[in-house]
């Protein structure tokens, strides 16, 4: 795993836990967001549709935190290097004082330094197996 990558990902994680998610707007047009099978809009986005997916779902709550509970090397592969990152996401609905969480995984891919793509998981063993490893 290169440092590069970590530090990169550690830093975005930091801002995202403020409830600060400009930085999805600067994701490159190559950028490939993957949803879980189980998650609303299942599927795979690209570019300027993963962007607005993104925007979609910090827009539908009032407020949003994502923390990076933990960050593990995935290693190189040859999609890129990969860190698997656990992560809580708290929001908080229209109206609610009360936080709506939810705990996923993501697999974080890079290649010469940039974010090439994101799979989130529902389960830290789904996860584990998309980077060919077993708990």
């Amino acid at each position: 795993m290169s440092q590069e990558h970590v530090d990169a990902l550690r830093s975005l994680y930091k801002q995202l836990a403020r409830g600060d998610f400009s930085a999805y707007s600067e994701l490159p047009d190559d950028f490939e967001l993957v949803l879980a099978p189980e998650m609303p809009d299942a599927g795979s986005y690209r570019g300027d549709a993963a962007r607005r997916w993104l925007r979609s779902w910090v827009e539908s709550f009032d407020r949003l935190t994502v923390e990076a509970v933990e960050f593990i090397d995935a290693g190189d592969r040859d999609a890129g290097d990969q860190v698997m990152i656990e992560l809580l996401q708290r929001g908080w609905l229209a109206g609610s004082d009360d936080a709506v969480e939810l705990s996923t995984w993501v697999v974080s891919t890079a290649r010469d330094g940039a974010a090439v793509r994101s799979e989130l998981f529902l389960s830290r063993a789904e996860a584990l197996e998309a980077v060919g490893r077993r708990e």
